[in-house]
């Protein structure tokens, strides 16, 4: 199993941050490999993007927690999944974002990630800045508005 965390501070309430990536149609804008994403019935999520080069187009869950600022998501196939949390910081807030990956995706769709060896699958390098860079993104639309934007990491994850 692999696993990955990342955490930063924002100038803003845990109300505020948590509003903007608790919907699903805001993930495309914070997560680096992410085009597209519906909310599905129940705690259920399609998402659409590109990750080192392979279209994707996969359900999950996606689970909010408002009381504890918390949302968690993750693939049906159990192989990845992952959370964020907003707590309180002074007048600000921490952020941390947190993946796990255990034993790779299904058959045909590249291996473990972090695993050097695959071609196809991002290094743990990669995953890591896709961390930061998600984090990054939540940051600047949620300070700066409209006016900020995705950041996208140096090489595609």
């Amino acid at each position: 199993m692999s696993e990955f965390e990342h955490s930063t501070t924002i100038d803003a309430s845990p109300d505020e941050v948590y509003a903007f990536m608790s919907k699903v149609e805001n993930l495309p804008k914070y997560l680096p490999t992410t085009h597209s994403a519906q909310p599905q019935e129940g705690e259920r999520v399609r998402v659409q993007g590109e990750a080192q080069g392979h279209q994707y187009d996969s359900d999950g869950f996606f689970r909010q927690d408002k009381e504890n600022h918390r949302i968690e998501w993750g693939a049906d196939e159990g192989y990845y999944s992952g959370w964020l949390q907003v707590e309180g910081q002074g007048e600000g807030s921490s952020m941390t974002v947190h993946l796990s990956f255990s034993g790779g995706p299904p058959a045909g769709q590249g291996e473990e990630p972090g695993d050097a060896s695959s071609d196809e699958a991002p290094s743990t390098d990669q995953i890591q800045e896709g961390l930061v860079t998600a984090l990054e993104s939540i940051k600047n639309f949620v300070e700066e508005g409209r006016s900020g934007g995705k950041e996208e990491p140096s090489a595609a994850t």
